[in-house]
C-alpha cells in the first residue's frame, strides 16, 4: 500500500476511523520518510455540525504540524440539478476533491480510513441490492483513483475492526467526531449497521463480519481471474475503427458471463462511468439482440446493436440522433427509440365496475403497460422525449409538478432522462412511459372505454 518516501493525501472526516489512520501514518512518517497532507471536504449537508467537523480537522492537522486542505461543495444542490442520491453525489464529489489535492501536492497515494466493519456492510448491502462476483469483492484495499491513473487509493485499516480502532484512540487520549447522520435509520446502510448486523451477530453468527470479509477476499481473488480472461476477450473483440466498436461474433463465442464482463470493461476503458448490476445484465441482451436494439449508458452514451457489431454512440451524437415526435394511432402501433408501442381499446363489460377492471389489471401489470380512460383523451396520441417546461400531474400525487422534478424524485439518472419516452395528447402528458400516468387520464367510475398502452422491451 505504502512505500518509503511516498507523498500521501489522508482523507480525514473527523470520525474515529480517519483520525486513527492519520495518527498512525503520522507516527510512521519519520520512519518511512512519508510526506502527509490532510484533506477534508465539507459536503454542505449537516450545517453547523459539519462546520464543527471541518474546524476539528483543521485543529487536529495543526496539532500534528501537518498541512491541511479543506474545501466545501453543495451536494444537495448538485442532486437537485443532476438527480441521483445524496450518498452517490457526496462520494463522487469527495473523490474528485481528493484527486485535486493529490494533483496539487504531487501525491501518488490517497489513504482512506475504511475498516473491516465498512467492508462487511458493503458486502451485505450489495447482496441485498443484487450483485455479481465483482460486487461481492467489497471495498478494494488498493485501487487506482481512476482507470489509467498513477494515483492509488489505499485503505490501511481495512483489516482492522472499529472496536479495535476506538480502543486504540482511547488509549492515547485522542478524541474524534461522531456524524449524527450515521444514526439516521432512513438510510439503508445505517439500518444494516445498527440493526441487521447486530441481529446476525447476536442470534445467528457471532463472527458474521469476519465471514463477510473472508467472502470479499475470496471473491476478489476469483474476480481477478475473470477480469484477466475478460480483458483478453475484449482485446480480441475491439475493432480498429473510430470510437468503440465490438465484434459481436467474437463476444458470443465466449461464456455469457465473460461476454458481459468483456463488454463492460471495454466500455469503462472508453470512459463510460461504471454500470449498475442491472445494466450489466442488460448488456447480455444487447449483445445477442437483433440489429437496432439500443441501451442507454451512464454519461448519456448509447450502446447500439448494429449488424455484427456493438457501437458506442457518444452523448453528442446521441442527442443529434434523438427523434422528434411520432404519432401513436388508437388503436395502432408505433416505434420510438427502438421500442414498439401499442394502443388498444378495451370496452367495459356490461354491468362491470371500472374498479374491478382496474384491480384485475393492476394484479398482473408491469411498468411497461398502463390502462387509461379513452374519453379523457384529446387525440391524437404522440410519443416524444422531454421538452423544457414540461409539467404533468402524476397519478397519486397532490398536484402538478415539473417533469424535471418528477425525474429527480423518482431517482431517474440524469443521463437517462433524455431517453425516457413521453406519451402525450393535445392536452399534455398522458404517460411518462415506464413510470407514471397523468391523473387526468385515470380510470374512474364514469369510464366506459379504456385504452391499454403497452411498451415492448426493445
Amino acid at each position: 500500500m505504502i512505500r518509503a518516501g511516498d507523498a500521501i493525501v489522508v482523507g480525514v472526516s473527523g470520525g474515529a476511523d480517519s483520525v486513527a489512520l492519520l495518527c498512525a501514518l503520522n507516527e510512521l512518517a519519520p520512519l518511512w520518510g512519508l510526506r502527509l497532507t490532510v484533506a477534508h471536504l465539507h459536503h454542505g449537508i449537516r450545517g453547523t455540525e459539519a462546520d464543527a467537523d471541518a474546524e476539528f480537522v483543521r485543529t487536529l492537522a495543526a496539532d500534528l504540524r501537518l498541512p491541511c486542505v479543506a474545501d466545501r461543495v453543495d451536494v444537495p444542490a448538485i442532486v437537485r440539478a443532476e438527480g441521483g442520491s445524496i450518498e452517490d453525489a457526496a462520494r463522487r464529489e469527495r473523490y474528485a476533491f481528493l484527486g485535486r489535492v493529490a494533483a496539487s501536492t504531487g501525491a501518488g497515494v490517497i489513504a482512506l480510513g475504511h475498516t473491516s466493519d465498512d467492508n462487511a456492510e458493503t458486502v451485505i448491502h450489495r447482496i441485498l441490492r443484487g450483485t455479481g462476483i465483482r460486487g461481492l469483492g467489497g471495498i478494494p484495499p488498493v485501487r487506482p483513483l481512476a482507470r489509467g491513473s498513477t494515483v492509488r487509493v489505499v485503505r490501511p485499516l481495512i483489516e482492522s475492526f472499529r472496536r479495535e480502532i476506538i480502543a486504540d484512540l482511547e488509549s492515547i487520549g485522542r478524541t474524534f467526531r461522531t456524524d449524527s447522520t450515521n444514526l439516521d435509520r432512513a438510510y439503508l446502510r445505517n439500518r444494516l449497521r445498527l440493526d441487521l448486523l447486530p441481529l446476525l451477530e447476536r442470534d445467528y453468527a457471532p463472527d458474521v463480519k469476519e465471514s463477510l470479509n473472508r467472502l470479499a477476499a475470496s471473491a476478489r481473488n476469483q474476480y481477478n481471474v475473470i477480469e484477466h480472461l475478460a480483458r483478453e476477450l475484449a482485446a480480441r473483440a475491439v475493432r480498429q475503427e473510430a470510437g468503440l466498436v465490438l465484434d459481436r461474433a467474437v463476444l458470443r463465442a465466449a461464456n455469457p458471463e465473460l461476454q458481459v464482463e468483456a463488454a463492460r470493461l471495454a466500455l469503462e476503458d472508453a470512459g463510460v462511468p461504471e454500470l449498475s448490476y442491472e445494466q450489466s445484465r442488460e448488456l447480455l441482451d444487447v449483445i445477442s439482440a437483433e440489429t437496432g436494439r439500443e441501451m442507454s449508458l451512464p454519461g448519456g452514451c448509447l450502446l447500439r446493436a448494429e449488424y455484427g457489431v456493438l457501437r458506442l454512440v457518444s452523448p453528442r451524437a446521441a442527442m443529434r440522433e434523438a427523434p422528434g415526435e411520432v404519432e401513436l394511432p388508437v388503436p395502432g402501433r408505433a416505434e420510438f427509440l427502438g421500442r414498439e408501442f401499442s394502443a388498444s381499446i378495451v370496452e367495459m363489460r356490461a354491468g362491470a365496475a371500472p374498479a374491478g377492471l382496474l384491480d384485475d389489471f393492476r394484479a398482473r401489470k408491469t411498468e411497461r403497460e398502463e390502462l387509461i380512460d379513452f374519453h379523457s383523451l384529446s387525440l391524437p396520441l404522440t410519443i416524444r422525449t422531454r421538452r423544457p417546461g414540461d409539467r404533468f400531474h402524476p397519478l397519486g400525487s397532490r398536484g402538478s409538478c415539473k417533469l424535471q422534478d418528477f425525474f429527480v424524485d423518482a431517482k431517474i439518472p440524469a443521463w437517462q432522462r433524455d431517453r425516457v419516452p413521453i406519451v402525450c395528447d393535445r392536452a399534455g402528458i398522458v404517460w411518462v412511459a415506464g413510470w407514471r400516468i397523468d391523473h387526468r387520464v385515470r380510470i374512474t367510475d364514469a369510464t366506459r372505454s379504456a385504452v391499454l398502452l403497452e411498451m415492448a422491451n426493445p
